[in-house]
């Protein structure tokens, strides 16, 4: 089964770079030929050729929906079909991608995954995540790569 982890954001908006940061952790954790990491800050059809061809993906991206900044969580895309409230920061994008990919007949992914973090700021100018998101970087790669052995792919670890 191919697998796609992939980070989307921009790594020069202070969070919005969780995704890209998250990605860059997990790339030396992890060693399967069947398995694809990948950073973008694309969107519409440029996200769709990235997502074709894989049979599942984990999508990792920033989150403002009010929470605490820092927090993780899990979502599927029927989620933001129940709740358009859940502003994934790259959310529209990737449904609009899978949407369209599937309307023009490509091999997208039937199995998607997000893990969303509670962003603080996506705006300001910076490398850096913001304290809180950064203290989240080591649970969100854990979970992550729970994610990724509860699908048997094999880690550099075993």
């Amino acid at each position: 089964m191919k697998t796609l982890i992939l980070g989307i954001g921009n790594p020069i908006l202070r969070d919005d770079g969780v995704g890209p940061r998250i990605i860059r952790e997990l790339q030396g954790q992890v060693s399967d030929p069947d398995i694809t990491f990948e950073e973008t800050s694309l969107a519409g059809i440029n996200l769709m050729e990235i997502l074709t061809g894989f049979d599942s993906v984990i999508v990792v991206d920033a989150l403002q929906s009010g929470g605490r900044p820092g927090e993780i969580r899990w979502l599927k895309p029927q989620d933001f079909k129940k709740n358009e409230t859940f502003p994934l920061q790259h959310g529209v994008g990737l449904l609009q991608a899978l949407e369209l990919g599937k309307t023009l007949d490509q091999p997208m992914p039937e199995e998607v995954d997000i893990l969303a973090i509670e962003a603080e700021d996506v705006s300001s100018f910076g490398e850096g995540l913001t304290a809180d998101v950064e203290k989240a970087v080591p649970a969100a790669v854990a979970q992550v790569h729970h994610a990724i052995e509860h699908r048997c792919i094999k880690t550099i670890a075993e």
